[in-house]
């Protein structure tokens, strides 16, 4: 009796996550800069995300569910929470723990006993000159006759490393798995937090247009008033019109950025879009103690489910190389089977068999030696993405720790230009009011402030992005990301 069952890293689809690596990155969706006024035109890209496992589609896309009366107050934490339910890419990850899961059931049960018990009646009508019988005084059709038979057998495989071997890889594939789904949501925290993060900035963005559109608004207000008064000339006038007008652009460019960016939110964390909602976190400019370069990769290597499931995944692909190994060793089995058959149930007779097979392979035609080579070329491809995932981590973890203290200095820089924005707009105001300079150095002023206020916004969305970039890059971002991610 020979048991054997051939594993293949492709059957697992953490394999076909892991390969994904390296391959796609998640960014927010937003405005092209081409034909919009300068200080939405001068606006940064947003902050590209590292590469994710999950595969970005599946990042983006949720389960949505059921819509609520009334507007609904979501905070920043209630959002991860949802992303982490309804998120696309958790589902899927723990679909692929599933399919793990049977899989590996499917190979130890290759080990296990196996008991079978049938029952059955027939009636049945036999031509003995169709099987070659031909007695002289001997009818050549019997019957019709009754046989009625019931039976149990079973199998018990003693000896089979091969299969031994193929459990073992299939245990380590469900553990890689189990893995990827916890790296999986430490994705979906950093998506979510990217998504709303996005969302804040455009909202800021909105009511700091808005602001500009009003200041714009009196200023053409007052123009108009003093070229009646003829104490200006009508170049003052349309100046300061024109200014308005550019303002008003501004807000509808930034308005509707808003209404697209709170689909993608609501599309991520599975809330139906129809749903109304406000948000109820600001992000909080608060620093974080980090650890240094040489801690925190080690932290992270430590900590990082996606290295323990690449971990996993080449432990699986070494043992796949014994279990090929492993084929040209005998097996060894017993079997056996009882029952009763008889022309009746009363009138049954007990038979049985019960038997020991040993299966020793000498030509195969070459298979056990492709098995082996496939096995060795995944093992050699498991190492090597081991090796690549340690160098993304290192890179990764480094990245995240200068951009934090990067954009930490950035949005402090941002905030004192934006103060001496405003104070620079208030004199060039007071200026013309008192009639010694025209309008001109006004909208120069009101320009400042829109690139300084777009300037503080950008920078404090990118510096709080970079705090959920480091808890993503340490491996513990949905187990922490309050700690990171601290709001008001």
């Amino acid at each position: 009796m020979k048991v054997a069952r051939h594993l293949s890293l492709k059957r697992f689809p953490t394999a076909a996550i892991i390969a994904l690596v390296g391959g796609v990155v998640l960014t927010g969706g937003r405005l092209a800069a081409q034909g919009l006024p300068p200080a939405q035109a001068n606006r940064p890209a947003p902050v590209m995300l590292p590469p994710v496992t999950a595969g970005a589609a599946a990042l983006e896309g949720g389960v949505a569910g059921q819509t609520t009366s009334g507007t609904l107050a979501l905070s920043l934490d209630q959002a991860i929470q949802m992303g982490l339910h309804n998120n696309l890419a958790p589902i899927i990850a723990g679909n692929a723990g599933d399919e793990a899961r049977a899989e590996r059931m499917a190979a130890v049960a290759a080990l296990l006993p196996r008991v079978d018990a049938s029952a059955g009646e027939l009636r049945q009508k036999v031509n003995l000159a169709a099987f070659g019988i031909s007695v002289p005084g001997v009818p050549l059709l019997v019957g019709p006759f009754n046989v009625f038979q019931a039976s149990a057998s079973a199998s018990v495989p003693l000896v089979n490393l091969s299969a031994l071997d193929n459990a073992r890889a299939a245990g380590a594939m469900q553990k890689a798995t189990q893995a990827n789904y916890q790296s999986t949501r430490n994705l979906v925290v950093l998506a979510v937090a990217n998504q709303y993060l996005l969302t804040v900035a455009d909202q800021s963005r909105v009511q700091a247009a808005q602001a500009e559109l009003a200041t714009a608004q009196s200023q053409l207000s007052q123009a108009q008033d003093m070229l009646h008064a003829g104490t200006v000339n009508a170049l003052t006038a349309v100046r300061a019109q024109v200014q308005r007008d550019r303002q008003k652009q501004q807000l509808t460019a930034q308005q509707n950025a808003l209404a697209k960016q709170r689909l993608q939110l609501a599309r991520t964390i599975g809330l139906p879009l129809s749903q109304n909602f406000t948000l109820a976190s600001t992000p909080a400019f608060t620093q974080i103690t980090v650890p240094d370069e040489a801690q925190a990769v080690a932290e992270a290597l430590t900590t990082r489910p996606d290295y323990r499931a690449a971990q996993a995944a080449e432990r699986a692909a070494k043992l796949l190389i014994a279990a090929a190994d492993a084929e040209r060793l005998p097996t060894f089995g017993l079997a056996g089977n009882w029952g009763t058959i008889g022309h009746e149930i009363g009138s049954n007779h007990p038979v049985f068999s019960f038997g020991a097979s040993l299966n020793v392979p000498v030509f195969a035609g070459g298979a056990y030696r492709a098995d082996r080579l496939r096995a060795q070329a995944q093992f050699r491809d498991a190492s090597s993405r081991l090796a690549d995932l340690r160098a993304q981590i290192d890179v990764e973890v480094r990245s995240a720790l200068l951009d934090l203290a990067s954009n930490r200095d950035q949005v402090t820089v941002a905030q004192d230009a934006q103060l001496m924005a405003h104070q620079e707009l208030q004199l060039a105001q007071d200026r013309f009011k008192a009639g010694v300079a025209d309008n001109l150095e006004v909208v120069q002023a009101q320009q400042s402030v829109a690139d300084a206020d777009e300037s503080t916004i950008s920078s404090l969305y990118a510096y709080n992005v970079a705090k959920a970039q480091l808890a993503q890059a340490l491996g513990v971002a949905a187990s922490r990301y309050q700690q990171y991610l601290q709001t008001h």
